[in-house]
């Protein structure tokens, strides 16, 4: 096998470094509460969960509702950044009402409230930082919910830890967990208990049916990232939401900008078409490859290197130009040394023989070396 010299092996290193650096900056976000940001305020590892724990689709478009098998289908969308157009509003309380579970996390941004209301669903997120001076992890703001309902969307949950959490008002759902008794509402801002603030049990997550299907409403989104995933007992209810049914669509038509490598994928997978344009293409270039071959590859460097002025021609590396002139497979031993002294007799005329011969002699020896790598 040929040896590239040194500094080609650099350039490849370089080009192979480039590219994987590339290729992560094109499937990675840094969104918040993004399924491809895998920092620790992301959601890769529940994107993953999903995919181990049911038939996962991700949504960049709500069109995705109008595909999907409503009566097997649990919809997550995580603090929606950008209010729901009306068209896709509609897509998502039709989902509901024929059939579909849609989970619902949010805190205090508008979005959330805004699609609760549009699917006909009576809960609210306040919109109030949660706190709790006893029952905590870490600090305060990092509340731990001890009061867990049993039901299918919280199997094997006793606890939830919750991160930057508000509080929901259930407005007649069914409560399935809430603060333990010491958590309060921080309505003046002041990151501690004031004479008016009032100790209680506060919901964090509820249910309720709508139409034919249940609305999920979870006030904390912070319980998926990746960094709070791993705490008790988040991951279990997050496999509890996943399970209930046998697909799930991970809605991130208003998560944020997507990688754009993700996004090609993902048009990839959800359209025959495209899938069957790509066969073609790739077909293509088999075939031609298998016609014009290495002939096609000489012909586009022998070209480029025509419209070069002799003089800088020789500064290319050699191997180019044999590529350029199809001798790149022309052994050693049909060289002809008197044409290859006159050669550079012509190219070098101020040099004398001696030093012709010397350089006629390095040329043989490298290119000789070059084939015993073979």
């Amino acid at each position: 096998m040929r040896r590239p010299p040194v500094p080609r092996l650099v350039l490849y290193a370089l080009i192979l470094t480039l590219s994987v650096a590339i290729v992560i900056a094109a499937s990675t976000s840094t969104a918040t509460f993004g399924g491809y940001n895998i920092d620790w305020d992301g959601t890769s590892e529940f994107r993953e969960l999903a995919d181990q724990q049911s038939e996962s689709q991700i949504a960049l478009e709500t069109t995705a509702y109008e595909r999907s098998n409503t009566s097997e289908t649990t919809a997550i969308i995580l603090a929606p950044e950008e209010p729901y157009t009306a068209n896709d509003s509609r897509r998502v309380r039709a989902f509901v009402r024929s059939g579909g579970t849609v989970v619902i996390a949010d805190d205090f941004g508008s979005g959330g409230n805004a699609l609760l209301s549009a699917v006909g669903a009576d809960a609210r997120f306040n919109g109030t930082q949660l706190l709790d001076e006893r029952e905590y992890y870490q600090a305060p703001s990092l509340p731990v919910a001890t009061n867990v309902t049993d039901s299918q969307y919280t199997s094997d949950v006793a606890q939830l830890t919750l991160n930057g959490a508000t509080a929901i008002d259930a407005n007649g759902s069914t409560v399935l967990a809430t603060s333990s008794r010491f958590g309060y509402l921080d309505r003046d801002g002041t990151g501690g208990l004031s004479p008016g603030d009032e100790l209680s049990t506060y919901p964090v997550v509820t249910v309720e049916s709508v139409g034919d299907g249940r609305v999920i409403a979870v006030s904390d989104p912070s319980v998926f990232i990746n960094t709070m995933l791993t705490q008790p007992d988040n991951e279990a209810f997050a496999t509890a939401l996943l399970e209930t049914h046998q697909q799930t669509l991970l809605d991130y038509s208003r998560a944020g900008e997507q990688p754009p490598l993700s996004i090609i994928l993902l048009a990839v997978r959800s359209s025959v078409v495209v899938q069957m344009g790509l066969v073609g293409v790739a077909i293509g270039f088999v075939w031609a490859y298998g016609v014009f071959g290495r002939f096609t590859s000489r012909s586009t460097w022998g070209g480029l290197l025509e419209i070069v002025p002799e003089p800088l021609r020789d500064h290319f590396p050699i191997w180019l130009r044999e590529i350029a002139s199809g001798d790149e497979d022309t052994p050693t031993e049909l060289i002809d040394e008197d044409t290859l002294l006159k050669s550079l007799s012509q190219r070098h005329p101020e040099w004398d023989e001696t030093r012709l011969r010397q350089v006629m002699t390095d040329v043989l020896s490298e290119r000789s070396r070059t084939e015993d790598d073979e």
